[in-house]
């Protein structure tokens, strides 16, 4: 293969080239990377995910993951042959008062998706509250999201198959709701059918997930924006709103309207700024 790679390549970046060989070489080293042979998450996953967020999630080290990709003929870059440095609690995370617990671990073992669950945990806190996440392995993706508002995290092992992750606010104050990230939900139906109407409909591309199971939909609606126009909307058909999706939407520079149909049937219309 003979391709760089660091601690920050992307596992998307690492699967490119020969993706079946990889896998197949990660889950002999780590069975938890089985989860690379999930289309849908590894899709999902692989364009945020780098190598050193995989190893925090598998449990294992750094310098043991690059050995064996070097065995796959990947040249490792040597100023990132050191290992990854632990996350410590910051001085406003250990005067937390009151952490409130939730443990999702029997959810994952079901196949079920906890974002919901945990989103709501979030919106519950009052002002001197933090949470408690018990998962099976790091959470990455969200300790991202959350940092992105306003959190900051710690992470304690007690044992191997248990991680937990500790979420305060950098700032204890008033209740702080992530549904803030939905900056554009509080727009009127009448701005979204303007909007929609200044486009035209040559210039509007449909796609409909409403029957897509998660994160279906938004691995559907992020490859369908992929290469397009500028002067082209994406209007789509879902049944909730995204509240996950819209972080992303925001670093690409896209801004989106909704417009509420019905129960579970609500209109998206993501544009360029």
């Amino acid at each position: 293969m003979a391709k760089d790679i660091t601690s920050r390549t992307t596992i998307r970046e690492l699967l490119e080239d020969d993706k079946d060989t990889v896998i197949n070489a990660l889950v002999k080293f780590n069975s938890n990377f089985s989860k690379l042979r999930n289309a849908v998450l590894r899709n999902l996953m692989g364009r945020r995910i780098t190598i050193a967020d995989a190893c925090k999630m598998a449990g294992c080290t750094l310098q043991d993951f690059m050995a064996n990709m070097q065995t796959l003929d990947f040249n490792i870059l040597a100023e990132d042959s050191a290992e990854p440095t632990t996350s410590t609690p910051t001085p406003a995370v250990k005067k937390a008062s009151n952490f409130v617990e939730l443990d999702v671990r029997s959810m994952l073992a079901q196949n079920q998706d906890p974002l919901k669950t945990i989103r709501n945990k979030i919106n519950s806190l009052k002002g001197d509250e933090g949470l408690k996440l018990i998962n099976a392995f790091e959470p990455v993706p969200l300790i991202h999201l959350l940092s992105e508002r306003g959190f900051t995290h710690f992470v304690v092992k007690p044992d191997n198959a248990t991680v937990i992750t500790y979420f305060n606010r950098i700032i204890p104050g008033p209740d702080v709701n992530i549904d803030s990230l939905e900056c554009d939900f509080a727009t009127s139906q009448e701005s979204f059918d303007k909007t929609f109407n200044q486009f035209g409909p040559d210039h509007v591309k449909y796609i409909d997930v409403r029957n897509l199971d998660m994160p279906g939909p938004m691995i559907t609606i992020l490859e369908s924006l992929s290469g397009l126009k500028n002067d082209i909307a994406l209007f789509v058909y879902h049944k909730k709103r995204p509240v996950f999706l819209l972080p992303e939407l925001q670093k690409r520079g896209y801004r989106y309207l909704f417009k509420d149909i019905a129960d579970k049937d609500v209109n998206m219309l993501i544009y360029k700024s």
